[in-house]
């Protein structure tokens, strides 16, 4: 029998990663969390976790051959990332998720440094390059609150389109590349199968919602002094400059066919997304 770990455990794809490996055979589910208690998911043993606490990871990897990895936020993610998996005697492959254009961005940047970390492992291991998550606007603590109570997407796209990703696709090439054979050494950039303005996904969800939505694009330069003036961390601003810099470059609109390629079903469709969840948008007095 297998035996996985999955960190991030109560994150948007570590949830569905574990519920999909916990329902396949000959496959053991350790889940990783900050309490014993986070999790509720069958077939998944929940072990407590904490990246800011080495003393938790021994007991967390013992015996562990898989390893869905997220990146940590720590003060310096890589060495943690390297640190933690020097502990994993056992382990025969590991899954990171990074995020869409990491490969390309500058070999100091975090992302790119935590890569370079699990491309030098002398093991299997699977680099997962996700697009901007559809659930990124259901859930909440990112952009469901705006968008339901004030009406509001405020991101600095410069008007360029994103191809959103849905985190069960994530989650289900996850699966593979821990499971099945034929993904070492690969690196995956994962799409919708559309790229949409951010006013198109905006128009969207007001309308399955019954309220108006509406998009804001200010200058990348006034939102990040918005967040500077705000008391935001420089390195988190500067990591926020990298991302929305991607999106205003076209570098976000990529269409890619790994989804698809590696689990053999097509990419959820954006538009069927929002008429899933459109009652997290709605408000109280709205009609259902």
């Amino acid at each position: 029998m297998k035996t996985a770990l999955v960190t991030g455990l109560r994150g948007k794809t570590g949830r569905h990663v574990a519920t999909a490996l916990a329902g396949r055979k000959g496959v053991a589910v350790r889940g990783a969390a900050r309490s014993a208690s986070d999790s509720s998911i069958p077939g998944v043993e929940v072990t407590r976790f904490d990246w800011g606490e080495p003393a938790s990871w021994p007991a967390t990897v013992a015996g562990i051959e898989a390893i869905y990895l997220v990146k940590p936020k720590t003060a310096d993610p890589a060495g943690t990332v390297a640190s933690f998996l020097r502990r994993a005697g056992s382990l025969e492959r590991v899954v990171l998720l990074s995020e869409i254009d990491a490969g390309n961005r500058d070999e100091a940047a975090e992302e790119r440094k935590v890569e370079k970390v699990i491309e030098s492992l002398p093991i299997a291991w699977t680099i997962l390059r996700p697009n901007w998550f559809a659930q990124n606007f259901s859930e909440p603590s990112f952009y469901l609150e705006a968008l339901r109570d004030a009406g509001e997407l405020k991101v600095p796209t410069g008007g360029q389109p994103t191809s959103f990703v849905d985190t069960r696709d994530i989650a289900d090439v996850a699966v593979a590349a821990l499971l099945d054979s034929g993904h070492a050494g690969q690196s995956y950039t994962l799409t919708g199968p559309r790229a949409l303005r951010w006013a198109e996904v905006a128009a969207s969800i007001g309308e399955a919602a019954g309220h108006q939505v509406r998009y804001v694009d200010p200058p990348l330069s006034d939102y990040l002094g918005a967040l500077s003036d705000k008391g935001t961390a420089k390195a988190t601003v500067d990591y926020y400059e990298r991302i929305y810099a991607s999106i205003r470059q076209g570098r976000t609109s990529i269409i890619s066919v790994e989804v698809e390629q590696v689990t053999g079903h097509p990419a959820r469709n954006f538009f069927d997304f929002v008429e899933e969840n459109k009652n997290v948008w709605r408000r109280a007095s709205a009609p259902h």
